[in-house]
């Protein structure tokens, strides 16, 4: 319940800032993608902040390696939030269906950011915050234990 408020503040703030971006300073080169980058960095701060107090509350993780590894998966996010909507506005607004019925690029950006934030969230970013960001992972002996296991696959 807390991760899906703490989700909610920050994609409101998110899509809030990257609408106004895109509709009202008419920030809309390459389909709204710095619109949307933009709001993504602001809800992203927000929501690290959020979990890291509220949410997930991690005992013996230091807040170095939490933000080392929310910056991690905020940066996947950001991916795919920023060029998801990018794609999907672009390929949804040349629809001329879009023309007939008379709705705008606006409308269309913004149910598109809706659409692939909601995808992202649950597919991407819960799932790493809570089963990787929040939790004490000693990330040096990870990467040694995958890089052993890769070496011992390929026979060396």
């Amino acid at each position: 319940m807390k991760a899906s408020i703490s989700s909610q503040i920050a994609s409101w703030v998110d899509m809030g800032l990257s609408f106004v971006l895109f509709s009202v300073v008419n920030l809309t080169m390459y389909d709204g993608f710095f619109a949307k980058a933009i709001g993504a960095a602001t809800g992203g701060v927000i929501n690290c902040c959020i979990n890291y107090k509220w949410t997930f509350r991690p005992e013996g993780c230091s807040k170095r390696y939490v933000a080392i590894k929310y910056a991690m998966v905020w940066v996947g996010s950001l991916l795919l939030n920023s060029f998801g909507t990018a794609f999907v506005t672009g390929s949804v607004s040349e629809l001329p269906l879009l023309e007939e019925w008379n709705i705008s690029k606006d409308a269309v950006f913004f149910v598109a950011q809706l659409a692939v934030s909601l995808a992202v969230s649950i597919c991407w970013n819960f799932m790493l915050q809570r089963y990787f960001v929040f939790r004490n992972v000693d990330l040096r002996n990870g990467v040694k234990k995958v890089t052993s296991k890769i070496k011992h696959h390929n026979g060396e």
